[in-house]
């Protein structure tokens, strides 16, 4: 069955959130079927950078969390 997980990280930080879903995807064994990105700006943000969102499709025989 198909199932979703997403993280969330900052776009300057791009190794911090790979390194996360890959480090998910091999504790739990599930097979990666498609990562999906998006990133969002907040407009006039102090912290001058955006929210990167990775959804991740993967194969498993039940949910993992």
């Amino acid at each position: 069955m198909i199932f979703v997980k997403s993280f969330k990280g900052y776009e300057d930080k791009l190794h911090e959130i790979d390194a996360a879903l890959n480090a998910w995807v091999k504790a739990n064994q599930v097979e990666a079927v498609d990562i999906k990105t998006v990133l969002s700006h907040e407009t006039g943000s102090r912290a001058g950078t955006g929210d990167l969102i990775y959804t991740l499709l993967y194969r498993a025989e039940n949910p993992v969390d």
